[in-house]
C-alpha cells in the first residue's frame, strides 16, 4: 500500500451542517482519502456525500447520549488504510493540511495542527473564503511546530496516527463516558509508551457553536470522568474547570483530591456560563 494513502474518521451527533462543511473542505483538499468513516451518535438521516469521496456511515445507539470514546474507536477500527486522520466534525480543513501531517507521521508519533476559530457557523466549507474571519487561539498559536511538545497539548480536534500505534495505545478508554478527560487519558497513555506529539504549521477552522466556560452543561460527566481519571492516574485532570465548579459552591475538592458534589448547577447557572469567546 502506498505510504501516503490515508483514511479519515469523524464522529457526529446532530451537527449536520458542520458535517456537510467538513466534507466539502475535504473534497477540496490537495490529497483525498481512500475512505471517510462517519460515526453517527444519533438516528438522523445520512447526509449525501460529495461524489469524489468514499464515505461510510455507522450508527451507534445506547444508554449514553455522548459515547465519544466508543464512537472514535469504532470509526478507527473501520478504516481501510494504516494512516488515519481523525477530524472533529466542527472542523473545516485547510486544502494543504493532509500532506504535512502524513509526511511527518510514523509509528512513534501523533501529528496534530493548529486551530483558527470562526465566530459563525458557515453555510459553506470553503476554507480560503472563511479563513479571513477566523481568529487564532492565543495559547495554541504559541506551541512550537516540527518538534515534540508536551503530551497534554493533545486534543482530538485534529490528529494523525498510524493504526498500529492506535492499537498499541489501546484506543480511547471507553470507561470515560460523555464529555471530559478521555483526550487527556489518551495522551497520558501514549506518553507512557514514549510516543511523541508533534504539531505541523497548518490549520483547521473551528466552526462556531455555543461554548460554556466553565462547561456546566457537561457537569455530571466531567465530575465522573475526573474521578475515573484520578483512580487511574492518581491526579485530578481538568483542574481549571473543577476549581471553577468549586468556586461556584457546586463541589468540594478535599485534601487528597477527593471530589464531593454539593449541588448540581441550576438552569440559570448553565445559561449564564455561555461564553462569548469563539474558542
Amino acid at each position: 500500500m502506498n505510504g501516503m494513502e490515508f483514511s479519515i474518521v469523524t464522529i457526529v451527533k446532530g451537527r449536520r451542517q458542520q458535517l456537510a462543511n467538513l466534507l466539502e473542505s475535504i473534497n477540496a483538499a490537495s490529497m483525498l482519502p481512500i475512505d471517510i468513516q462517519v460515526v453517527c451518535m444519533d438516528d438522523l438521516e445520512e447526509l449525501p456525500a460529495p461524489d469524489k469521496l468514499n464515505v461510510y456511515f455507522h450508527r451507534i445507539t445506547g444508554p449514553h447520549q455522548l459515547p465519544l470514546a466508543v464512537a472514535r474507536n469504532i470509526g478507527i477500527s473501520a478504516t481501510k488504510t494504516e494512516n488515519i486522520i481523525f477530524i472533529d466534525v466542527d472542523c473545516i480543513v485547510s486544502p494543504t493540511l493532509f500532506s504535512p501531517m502524513l509526511a511527518g507521521l510514523n509509528a512513534e508519533n501523533v501529528i496534530t495542527a493548529y486551530p483558527l476559530y470562526l465566530p459563525i457557523l458557515p453555510n459553506t466549507g470553503n476554507y480560503n473564503v472563511l479563513k479571513q474571519q477566523a481568529v487564532a487561539h492565543p495559547n495554541r498559536e504559541k506551541i512550537l511546530s516540527g518538534q515534540p511538545v508536551e503530551h497534554l497539548q493533545f486534543w482530538s480536534l485534529i490528529f494523525a496516527i498510524r493504526k498500529q500505534t492506535f492499537d498499541k495505545i489501546g484506543g480511547f478508554d471507553e470507561s470515560f463516558i460523555g464529555y471530559g478527560a478521555e483526550d487527556t487519558d489518551f495522551a497520558t497513555k501514549f506518553h507512557q509508551l514514549g510516543i511523541q506529539l508533534i504539531f505541523v504549521r497548518d490549520y483547521i477552522l473551528h466552526q462556531y457553536h455555543d461554548k460554556y466556560d466553565p462547561p456546566l452543561n457537561h457537569f455530571d460527566s466531567i465530575i465522573k470522568n475526573a474521578v475515573r481519571y484520578k483512580q487511574k492516574w492518581h491526579v485530578l485532570p481538568m483542574m481549571r474547570w473543577l476549581k471553577a465548579f468549586e468556586n461556584m459552591g457546586l463541589i468540594k475538592i478535599g485534601p487528597v483530591d477527593q471530589v464531593t458534589i454539593l449541588q448540581y448547577p441550576s438552569a440559570i447557572q448553565i445559561k449564564n456560563s455561555i461564553s462569548k469567546d469563539p474558542y
